[in-house]
């Protein structure tokens, strides 16, 4: 072999060193090696133990050559794809662009690497260098000297071959198949040069296995292949030999105490759940069986045999491993049997919401003391807690999934806190179904419960919190942003001059919210992960960002409410604010406000009182003593009615004292307004006279005595002291139509009336005495005085007549209709007669004091009841 062969090996591991034979030899030679030396995993043989996989390198390489310059010839691309072991470049496409590359290789000397591949994507390529991106096969040429490529100077200038499968698998079949057997065959070097060089060796190979089955998850002992044809009375004599052979089981040695303590490993895995503790006892029982077969095999008892008779001090500590590694295989094999019990229902588990993990939890802890009860070997106090403390880890994992961190900052608050509270919910179920085992199992078991608790739950404390943080996210979003379910709510219509203004400073507001929000979204880390802990930093100058908000939100409620003049007004403000009442320091800004809402209340209950105890309330000159004071008491009771009622449909309002004290206030003043009632109504029918509904029935108008033809008053003298005021049938007439404000109008309606009626009887009067006289007989006999007695004293009669005293009210036990409704006409039986022909003074000052006629005992008037029965 050449000692100029230089190795040039990249990261990849593609790159190895050649022999100085011909092709064909080294392929010979390699696949003379793999079927001698290649062992399989599961049964080490005394060289290293490998699996049989794809066909060794093609291995060509340079020989000795002194460095003259040759002059290049044209074409030398056919040296290079002859050599060119490659699949599917039969069928590649070669293009003038790779001759260009092939030809600038072979005449610039400062190219040293030139590699053939086929990429997935652009095919067949061509590079001076290693590629980027890797290749499942790779064909490369090293330019050994500094010199132009020629035909004569190829096979001594150019070293090359192909790289197939992955990397350290390809690098361990070349040096273990091809390096390591000719190395160690090779007594031609000096001795000191060969131990030195052999130990290293072995050594990177013995990395070199572990390395490539680890991969797999397998464990392999790497067994020398230097002595396994010697004897071992004659491998003792070489010292060297026998330290090689020690180097290798202290290899050994550390690879079983690795395997022995993988479990603590596991067991200290955070975010490890049961499944995974499932997997790992199955691999190690598959591990541990491996390496309890390869400890059985040829090899390792070849070098075992060696080292006794050399009587080394390693072999005791592995002796006692690999007995060690005997019952670990014994136990791994029992734990995995008890654990596969939990497989199926985990399983089960993982396609679960976190509002249906709980119903499953009993069964999950019952199968767990099962395991605790019977299991010779995961029985410990340890092992036990690891297993309830993935059991959490499962459950926050669960969770995590049915958490969208997306849908969180994009508004969905309703279905987000949903879920987030499902999330807790179930956290809160898992603690209390172990507790309530924890209980059971001290109460009926003579073991006690030993576990550590803090342990098993830190985790869930911690998952249980950050989803509280989240939910009070999805608040603030709620509050400052009026976010709902994905969508903003309408924004608020504030009124007065300060309206725009504080519309702007609501939406400054929501501005510096949505910053704040959009700082906690890039979080470093996940959000979700407890043990992150740059999440508390960041949620911590988010809440101070809040704190802040909630210090101008107040000050907005206060400028707001500064106009504020009326209860009404204040309501709507309240209503408005309201969705921010949540908030703690807000909240005392809102009742502090809703406090003045009820003094303003308070105010307007004063204000009413005041003018309830006046003595002599201010009437309107058209209004009777008795219904005018009958009306203004109404028109209080209407005043605080209206401000209650609002205030009674804002069910947003905080209950407070102050709110129970006004409410307390008013239903005092509404009985002492509804005795004011009673009163006025008692004094006013004890002044009528016990035959008031009798003179009703005295005609208005009567035939005159003393002038033939004529009519006189016969107004009764006693009506006026019903009705003071002249203008009373006015007023009555007004509240006939429940409406003062058309007052006027009914006035001059009135008016007209009474001159439209005196024009007619003037008009009548007329013609009975100058028409009359002259009309043919068959028209003389028409009665005028009849026809005006039906006609026109009938129509005012009639109008008059239903304007009764308003706070007339029936006698005791009675309806409140009229007594008598029969007009006063209907009793005129003879119209000439002398009887009915009396005629009283005033026949317009009608006796009109109230609205409604009333009970004359125990009733009251009713508020909204103005028009007469």
């Amino acid at each position: 072999m050449s000692s100029k062969a230089e190795k040039q090996q990249r990261p990849s591991g593609r790159g190895s060193s050649r022999a100085s034979r011909s092709g064909r030899a080294a392929q010979a030679v390699v696949a003379t090696e793999e079927q001698g030396n290649a062992l399989a995993v599961s049964e080490p043989e005394p060289q290293a133990e490998l699996p049989k996989e794809e066909p060794e390198p093609r291995l060509e390489g340079p020989q000795a050559q002194s460095e003259e310059s040759v002059e290049p010839e044209a074409d030398v691309k056919p040296l290079f794809l002859s050599r060119a072991a490659l699949t599917g470049l039969a069928d590649a496409v070669w293009t003038q662009e790779h001759d260009a590359i092939l030809e600038h290789f072979a005449q610039d000397p400062t190219e040293s690497i030139l590699t053939i591949f086929i990429d997935p994507c652009f095919g067949l390529k061509l590079d001076l260098g290693m590629p980027v991106q890797t290749q499942n096969q790779l064909v490369y040429f090293i330019r050994q000297a500094p010199v132009p490529i020629t035909r004569e100077n190829f096979e001594a200038t150019v070293q090359f071959g192909t790289v197939r499968g992955p990397y350290i698998p390809a690098l361990l079949r070349l040096v273990s198949g091809v390096f390591a057997p000719q190395i160690f065959a090779n007594t031609t070097w000096p001795e000191s040069i060969r131990n030195h060089f052999a130990s290293h060796l072995h050594k990177f190979l013995a990395c070199l296995t572990d390395t490539r089955y680890k991969l797999e998850g397998h464990t392999v002992l790497y067994i020398p292949a230097e002595a396994m044809n010697m004897k071992p009375e004659v491998v003792v004599k070489d010292k060297e030999l026998v330290q090689r052979l020690e180097t290798s089981m202290i290899h050994w040695t550390r690879q079983i105490k690795e395997v022995l303590s993988a479990q603590e490993t596991v067991e200290t895995g955070e975010n490890l759940g049961p499944l995974e503790e499932i997997e790992f006892w199955r691999n190690r029982c598959m591990d541990l069986s491996g390496i309890s077969k390869q400890l059985v095999k040829k090899g390792v008892k070849h070098v075992e045999s060696i080292l006794h008779l050399a009587k080394s001090s390693y072999l005791a500590p592995f002796m006692k491993l690999a007995q060690q590694i005997q019952d670990g295989s014994r136990q791994a094999q029992s734990n995995l049997t008890f654990l596969s019990i939990l497989k199926e229902p985990y399983q089960e588990l993982a396609f679960m919401k976190p509002k249906d993990i709980s119903s499953k939890l009993p069964k999950l802890i019952s199968l767990i003391r099962i395991i605790w009860v019977n299991s010779p070997h995961y029985n410990t106090r340890e092992r036990l807690t690891s297993l309830f403390r993935k059991m959490s880890n499962e459950i926050i994992r669960l969770c995590c999934h049915a958490i969208s961190l997306d849908r969180i900052f994009e508004g969905y608050v309703s279905s987000s806190k949903e879920d987030l509270q499902g999330c807790i919910l179930c956290c809160h179920a898992w603690k209390d179904h172990y507790l309530q085992a924890v209980q059971m199992h001290t109460e009926f078991s003579s073991r006690g419960w030993v576990l550590d608790q803090t342990s098993i739950f830190a985790q869930v404390d911690a998952f249980v919190q950050r989803c509280k943080d989240l939910i009070e996210v999805c608040d603030c979003q709620y509050h400052f942003a009026r976010w709902e379910d994905g969508k903003q709510g309408p924004l608020p219509c504030f009124f007065g001059a300060q309206g725009p203004q504080i519309t702007r400073n609501l939406l400054e507001i929501e501005d510096i919210f949505h910053k704040n929000l959009h700082m906690l979204r890039a979080v470093r880390g996940g959000i979700l992960d407890v043990k992150n802990t740059s999440w508390h930093e960041d949620y911590n100058k988010f809440r101070a960002g809040i704190k802040d908000l909630e210090v101008m939100t107040q000050n907005l409620i206060t400028s707001a409410f500064e106009l504020v003049r009326d209860v009404q007004h204040g309501v709507l403000l309240l209503d408005t604010f309201h969705r921010l009442a949540a908030r703690e320091a807000i909240k005392r800004t809102y009742d502090k406000k809703a406090v003045d809402l009820y003094m303003l209340f308070n105010s307007e209950l004063a204000l009413v009182n005041r003018e309830r105890n006046k003595k002599w309330p201010d009437l309107e000159p058209y209004m009777a003593q008795y219904s005018g004071q009958a009306r203004w008491v109404h028109i209080l009771r209407r005043r605080v009615d209206r401000v209650m009622t609002c205030l009674a449909g804002a069910h947003f309002l905080p209950h407070i004292g102050t709110g129970e004290e006004s409410v307390h206030t008013y239903q005092q003043m509404v009985q002492a307004i509804d005795e004011l009632v009673r009163k006025t109504f008692q004094e006013w029918t004890s002044t009528l006279d016990k035959d008031c509904i009798r003179r009703l029935d005295i005609p208005l108008l009567r035939i005159s005595q003393e002038k033939a033809g004529m009519l006189d008053v016969n107004f009764d003298k006693y009506r006026s002291h019903l009705a003071p005021s002249p203008h009373t049938p006015l007023l009555q007439l007004s509240q006939e139509f429940n409406s003062h404000l058309l007052t006027p109008l009914f006035i001059i309606l009135s008016l007209s009336y009474i001159t439209i009626c005196l024009l007619l009887t003037f008009y009548f009067f007329s013609f009975f005495l100058f028409v009359s006289p002259h009309l043919p007989p068959c028209y003389q006999h028409f009665n005028f005085i009849t026809y005006l007695q039906s006609k026109t004293m009938i129509g005012q009669a009639r109008w008059l007549t239903p304007v009764i005293p308003a706070l007339w009210e029936a006698e005791a036990g009675t309806s409140l209709e009229p007594r008598s409704s029969r007009p006063a006409w209907a009793t005129w039986q003879n119209p000439i007669s002398a009887k009915n022909a009396k005629i009283s003074q005033a026949w317009w000052h009608k006796p009109i004091v109230s609205a409604t006629r009333e009970g004359e005992v125990g009733g009251l008037p009713e508020p909204g009841r103005q028009r007469l029965q």
